[in-house]
This record gives structure tokens, C-alpha cells and sequence, in this order.
């Protein structure tokens, strides 16, 4: 019988390391078996943020903390199975989508050090003798990613042949280009970039991989990886990512130093050494090209599979299914847990203790809620994201190392600020928890009535669900700084005005941009303390280490929001804010926030006799005008989905304007859209103008004999109206806010120009007072 330590070899290992099996002689091939590589946008940029964020850990930790995990590789040693292949081949059961994906960066963070070091201009500053270091450090770690990505047979008796590290069961990897043949996209991609690199070509151009699906979803996702790795040295990358910019300056430090690869070969001296740093810290031109170095080399020596390797494919199955069986890893709060009893045993007893009933609160707000594991570990990353910003103004990733390590290092700091603010910090978790249960989640928003007067919880509902649809998670530690659980009792009008503000902000903000243009970086910067680049623009919300910190006075939050509007749109005037957002295509760029303004235009207003398709609030008295901006119309179906007057694309037979199609932007702005149940929105996108507007008329009829008669011609031209919406109408009544385009004779395109600054304007009124 066989013995236990002969089964397996279990391992952990760098990608380098990885490479570099049987004497760098080792190339990965992925059986018939295994599925083609299909990683998603999304993963790949997963793996690339937790690299980038465990780079930027780097600079603060030299234990495991500094490193980047990304869970194992299963191999099955098969030795020469490859016919004329001089390497050691091994299957890979598990893994594949990762190696894969690491192959492709290497190749991609390849390509962008030799575009940087054939742009880098050297200052006068540098000597001579550090250039020739810097070189070879380029060099050095260029040829190490390259062997993570193609790898070289020794050829007797003094040759050698490149080959890709990693092929599929159709590729035949040779020891010439006679007998090596590749038809996989990978192995295509692969084979072609060992030529690029022997050629000393500063750009790659990849090889035909094809006309397949796969081969298309290989070189889309190159693309990608390309267009990430060009981030690396963008500042303004960073902003719309939960990632940082490694700062040059850090390359002093003890453990960012050992990057270099061949420092000690160029220096012998330490003060040799240290000059050497110094002067390219001090000279920002070369910037990118050490950063790019450094992030190499990390990418070579720092990122840590689990290699298990074996002679048996059964041992393999055996234990690929063990792997994915053992369930979900322990969430970051899981682990925070352990450290929170024992500072409560050590003060007597954790049952019954405040940090007790702030778990207790936490279980019920995770645990009974999710059963699935996967949806409460997203929760709870998505928790601890947030407790992060609202406690340190800083940005977290959603990695489990860095998250595991920021709980138990914000948790220490607590204690040494004394019992009272650790148990203040459980409190604030808990209570943070509870705020994203009824603030964030759907459900939740509908039971506000528990924290808010009758008098208010309305708005608070429809604001906090416009925020919620628009994904704007990161104002959510803002809104929880004037929040507690005892709302109702303690006064909630100072929470619904900063919720205003805080709305307000957002539409504004996207409103003119359109995209998230960097909204996610203002939102850190009301949180952040006011330092490092652009500290004059950073306004420490943020409740600080004891959770101690006063919170900004309301004027202050709505001045801190202001100055960060007016820095990114340069002016708040309502008139140059309004044709600056009428000429967005906000529906293609978020078709909620086209809704929500639209209903803030409608509010309060009434049809314009002069400008047919307009709202005014000219002479309008309170009890005459409509109420829009309420819960009750923001979950309604009756102006549930925004509706395109013109439609999308022009009919091939229609009376629409042609000027309406000339223009591709313009039939998405707010001027050719409203509101309709969705239904009638599906089933009247592309009708004449002629028919929609008898549809506008049949919905808007205030009498129920009008709206029959207006119902028949609108079945005599060939419109059918939903039971569903006939309902509607008889128990909730006319669509009112469709009233401005009963009287619109032709929808030209002055016409939708002018109505999008018309709705821009109302909007505008309605916000920009909460901002005040």
C-alpha cells in the first residue's frame, strides 16, 4: 500500500517558481476534459485588484499580509507524454483559469516594460552607473515574466527552442518549428508572443488565433489585460477602482527594496544602495518605469498558488473534489470574532457583553438573511468596504487578506484607545449592518417606518431607493454618520436633510458627466482626512480610530459637497448645468437617473400653455400641482420603465422626423423620454408619432368618459392598450405626468432639444435648494 507522504506533493510556489519546475523545463497542458477558458471581465479584474492592492500592502507589511493569494493548482505529472516536446509535461486538473489568465499578464506586463524603457527619458540627475542598473533590472524581470509565459528545450548540443508553458490537448509542442504545431488560441497567442520577444519588438502583435468563439473570447480578454496593465501609471485609473497608486517614494522601504533583483550586483555599500533609490524617488520621470519594475517583480515573486502535484489523475480527482467541497473560506467578520471574545473574557465574560448583543445584531442582519454562503460573504465584503470608509475614510478592497487584516488592525487601535471605544467600535459595526439591511436592500426600504416619522418616511423611501438603484453604495457611510437606530425618537429631520444633500449631489453630478467620472472618489473624499494629494478637497467625516471624531455640522457636508461639484463641473449655474445635461444620452448612461429626473421636473409643476412638451412652476399654487416626488410613484408600475417618445432606431416606415436620426446622441437625452407601465412601453416603442400621441391622449383623460372615447380611437388606429394599464387607470387614475405631450403637434428636433434643458431646469429647482 501506498504511503500518505507519497501520494501528493502540496506546495506554495510564485508564478516564477511555478515556471521554473524541472529546471524551467515544465509546460502546463489542459486535458480534453477541461472546459475552454471562459474567464469573465469580472474575474480578471479581480485577480488583477487583489495583485494591485496586496503591491500596494507591500509598502507597510513584510509577513503574509504582503502577499497575494490566489488558491491552488492541481497537476498530474504525465513526464514526456508530448511526442517531441524535450520538456517535463504535466495536466492540469485545476487551476487552469488562473495560470492561464497569469500567462496573459505576464506577456502584456512584458510588452508595456519594453514600451517603458524605450519612452523613459532619463534626467540629468541620474548617473550613469544607475542607468546601467536600472537596465538590467528591466532586463532581469523581463525575462522572468517571459518564463512564466513561454519556456525554453535544450536543444544538444548547444541550441535551444522555445515553447508555450501552457498548450491544449490539439496543440504539439516540438523541439523545432518542423514538428511544434499549435492550434489553440493559447497556445497561437503564446507561440507567437516567444517570437515577438526574441525579435526585441517593442509592440506585440498577436498571431490569427482564429475564428471560433473561444479564440475570440482569448483575444478579448488579452485586450483587456493589456488595458489594465496601461492603468497601472494613469492616477486618474485608480479613481472609478477600489485600488490605490503604488507611490514611487515607498521603494526606500525595507521590503519594497527587495524587489530589486539586482541591486546588491551594482552596489556593494548600503549608502550606495540607498543613494541609488533615492535618486530615482527624487526624479518623477522615471516614475512609471520603477513603478512598473516593482510591480513586476511583485507579480513574479509575490503572488502564492497552492501547487499539489501527483503521479496518479485519481489521487488528483480525489482531491480537486475534496477542494471543492470543504465549502466557502471564513468571512472577514468570522475572523474578527475570535479576537473580540477574547478581549471581552479578558474583562470578564463575553456572554451578555455589549460586544455580544453587536454580534448577536450582525448574525441577524447576515446569517438569518443569507443562506446561501456566497451571497453572505458578497454582503459582507460589501459590509466591511463600508465600515472602512465610515471609520478611516480610506478605501478597502474587497481581498479577504486585506480585509481580515483591516478588522484586526482598526480593532487593536480601538482597544489601545481605551474598553469603551472597542465596544463602541462592535456597536458601529453592528449598527452599520443593520443601516445597509433597511437602507440598501429593497425589502428594508419598505419597513423605514420603524426609524422615521409619517411625516417623512415617504421621501426618505423614494431618495434612499434613487440611491439604492443607482448603486451608489459608497454615500452610504456619509448618510450612516447622522444616523443611529434610535432615529425616530432622537429627530430624523437632520438625517433627511443630509440624505437630500447627498442626493442632490448625485444628481447633479451625473446629470452633467453622465458617466461615474470619478463620484466614487468624491464620496472618499468627504470621508478622507485631509491629506496627501489633493487634501484641500478632503473633508474627514470619517469617525476615526476611537470613533470620536465630531461629524461635519450639515452647513459644512453641503459646503464639502458643493466645493466638490464646482471643481468638477467648473460652474453651478443652473443655466449651463442645464444645457450641459440636456445634451447627455442619460439613458444609455443610467436610465434610473433618467427617471428620477424626470419625476423631480414633474413635481410641483404643471403643463406650460406656451411651450407644448414643457412643465412650469410659473403661478402654481401648492394644492394644484402634482406630487411626483413620493414613494408611491417610484415603485408604481404606472411610471415604472422609461419610454422613448422617437423611437431608438427610425422605423422604416414612419412620420418621425429624419432630424431626429441624424443626431445619435440626442434620442437618448431627457427630451425624448417619459414614463410608462411597462407594458404599454414594450408594446408601442416603435409606433408613429400620429398613434403615440392618441395613446398619450387615451392615458392622460382625467373623466372616464373621455378616456373610453379616447380608448376607441386609439383601438381604431391599431393600438391595443394592456388590461393591466386599463386597470391602472381605473383604480389610480390618469397618467398625469404625461400631460405636457397631449398638445405637441410634430416631435421635432428643436422640440426634444428644448424640453431636455426644460426638464433639466425643473430638476435643477427641485435639487440644488437641498443643496443649500
Amino acid at each position: 500500500m501506498q504511503t500518505i507522504e507519497h501520494l501528493f506533493e502540496a506546495k506554495a510556489a510564485n508564478p516564477l517558481e511555478t515556471a521554473n519546475l524541472y529546471n524551467t523545463a515544465v509546460g502546463f497542458r489542459i486535458p480534453e476534459y477541461q472546459r475552454q477558458y471562459d474567464w469573465e471581465e469580472n474575474d480578471i479584474k479581480r485577480l488583477y485588484y487583489d495583485v494591485l492592492n496586496g503591491f500596494q500592502r507591500l509598502a507597510d507589511s513584510s509577513d503574509a499580509n504582503a502577499f497575494t493569494f490566489l488558491g491552488t493548482l492541481i497537476l498530474v505529472e504525465e513526464g514526456s507524454r508530448e511526442r517531441d516536446f524535450g520538456g517535463h509535461s504535466v495536466a492540469v486538473v485545476d487551476g487552469q483559469q488562473r495560470l492561464t489568465t497569469l500567462a496573459l499578464f505576464a506577456c502584456s506586463l512584458t510588452e508595456a516594460l519594453r514600451r517603458q524603457q524605450a519612452r523613459v527619458d532619463y534626467p540629468v540627475g541620474i548617473k550613469a552607473h544607475t542607468k546601467e542598473w536600472l537596465h538590467a533590472e528591466v532586463a532581469d524581470r523581463m525575462y522572468s515574466l517571459y518564463s512564466c509565459a513561454v519556456g525554453l528545450q535544450r536543444i544538444p548540443p548547444r541550441n535551444s527552442f522555445p515553447f508555450p508553458r501552457i498548450v491544449r490537448t490539439e496543440d504539439a509542442r516540438g523541439r523545432s518549428a518542423i514538428t511544434a504545431e499549435y492550434r489553440s488560441p493559447i497556445g497561437l497567442l503564446l507561440d507567437g508572443f516567444a517570437r515577438y520577444f526574441e525579435d526585441d519588438e517593442i509592440e506585440y502583435l498577436p498571431p490569427a488565433l482564429g475564428n471560433g468563439a473561444h479564440a475570440k473570447r482569448v483575444e478579448d480578454r488579452f485586450r483587456l489585460i493589456r488595458e489594465l496593465v496601461a492603468g497601472l501609471n494613469d492616477q486618474e485609473w485608480y479613481d472609478d477602482t477600489e485600488c490605490d497608486q503604488f507611490r514611487v517614494e515607498w521603494a526606500t522601504r525595507g521590503q519594497c527594496r527587495k524587489q530589486f533583483a539586482r541591486l546588491t550586483d551594482y552596489f556593494e555599500a548600503d549608502d550606495e544602495r540607498n543613494k541609488a533609490i533615492q535618486s530615482i524617488v527624487n526624479h518623477e520621470r522615471i516614475h512609471d518605469l520603477v513603478r512598473l519594475l516593482l510591480f513586476s517583480s511583485y507579480f513574479c515573486n509575490c503572488i502564492v498558488l497552492t501547487r499539489v502535484t501527483t503521479k496518479d489523475p485519481a489521487t488528483a480527482f480525489d482531491i480537486f473534489d475534496a477542494l471543492n467541497t470543504t465549502g466557502q473560506p471564513l468571512t472577514a467578520l468570522e475572523t474578527l470574532k475570535p479576537r473580540v471574545i477574547h478581549f471581552e473574557e479578558q474583562r470578564g465574560h463575553y456572554a451578555g457583553s455589549d460586544s455580544c448583543t453587536a454580534f448577536d445584531s450582525i448574525n441577524r442582519d447576515l446569517d438569518q438573511r443569507f443562506t446561501d454562503t456566497s451571497k453572505k460573504q458578497s454582503e459582507t465584503k460589501d459590509l466591511v468596504v463600508t465600515f472602512a470608509l465610515y471609520l478611516e475614510g480610506k478605501k478597502l478592497s474587497k481581498d479577504l487578506a486585506a480585509q481580515r487584516n483591516f478588522l484586526r488592525r482598526s480593532f487593536d487601535g480601538a482597544i489601545e484607545s481605551g474598553d469603551e471605544a472597542a465596544r463602541i467600535y462592535t456597536q458601529s459595526l453592528a449598527e452599520l449592518a443593520q443601516f445597509r439591511r433597511y437602507y440598501w436592500e429593497r425589502d428594508g426600504i419598505d419597513e423605514l417606518g420603524r426609524f422615521h416619522h409619517p411625516d417623512r418616511v415617504g421621501k426618505v423611501q423614494v431618495l434612499m431607493s434613487f440611491i439604492s438603484s443607482m448603486r451608489t453604495s459608497l454615500a452610504l457611510p456619509i448618510l450612516a454618520r447622522y444616523w443611529t437606530p434610535e432615529l425616530r425618537n432622537a429627530g430624523d429631520g437632520d438625517f433627511l436633510s443630509v440624505l437630500e444633500s447627498v442626493v442632490a449631489f448625485v444628481v447633479i453630478r451625473r446629470g452633467a458627466t453622465g458617466g461615474t467620472a470619478g463620484i466614487d472618489s468624491d464620496f472618499r473624499a468627504i470621508m478622507a482626512p485631509p491629506e496627501g494629494r489633493g487634501a484641500d478637497r478632503k473633508f474627514s467625516l470619517c469617525a476615526g480610530s476611537g470613533l470620536n471624531k465630531p461629524r461635519l455640522e450639515i452647513g459644512e457636508l453641503k459646503r464639502a459637497l458643493r466645493t466638490l461639484l464646482k471643481h468638477k463641473l467648473r460652474s453651478l449655474e443652473r443655466d449651463s448645468w442645464a444645457r450641459k445635461t440636456s445634451r447627455n444620452p442619460l439613458y444609455v448612461q443610467s436610465g434610473e437617473l433618467a427617471r428620477f429626473m424626470i419625476l423631480a421636473a414633474a413635481h410641483h409643476a404643471r403643463p406650460s400653455k406656451t411651450h407644448p412638451g414643457n412643465w412650469t412652476r410659473k403661478d402654481c399654487l401648492a394644492g394644484d400641482t402634482n406630487d411626483f416626488l413620493n414613494f408611491q410613484s417610484w415603485r408604481n408600475k404606472r411610471y415604472s420603465t422609461v419610454e422613448h417618445v422617437a423611437p431608438r432606431e427610425l422605423p422604416s416606415i414612419s412620420d418621425w422626423s429624419q432630424d431626429l436620426y441624424h443626431d445619435n446622441i440626442l434620442r437618448h437625452c431627457l427630451g425624448n423620454l417619459t414614463l410608462l407601465p411597462p407594458k404599454e412601453n414594450s408594446a408601442f416603442g416603435n409606433s408613429s408619432w400620429k398613434k403615440k400621441k392618441k395613446l398619450y391622449q387615451a392615458l392622460t383623460e382625467m373623466s372616464e368618459s373621455g378616456r373610453d372615447k379616447r380608448l376607441q380611437e386609439a383601438r381604431a388606429s391599431g393600438i391595443t392598450i394592456s388590461d393591466g394599464t386599463i386597470e391602472l387607470l381605473k383604480s389610480g387614475g390618469a397618467l398625469s405626468l404625461l400631460n405636457p405631450l397631449r398638445n405637441v403637434e410634430d416631435w421635432s428636433h428643436d422640440l426634444v432639444q428644448r424640453r431636455s434643458i426644460n426638464i433639466a431646469k425643473q430638476c435643477w429647482d427641485i435639487v440644488w435648494p437641498w443643496l443649500q
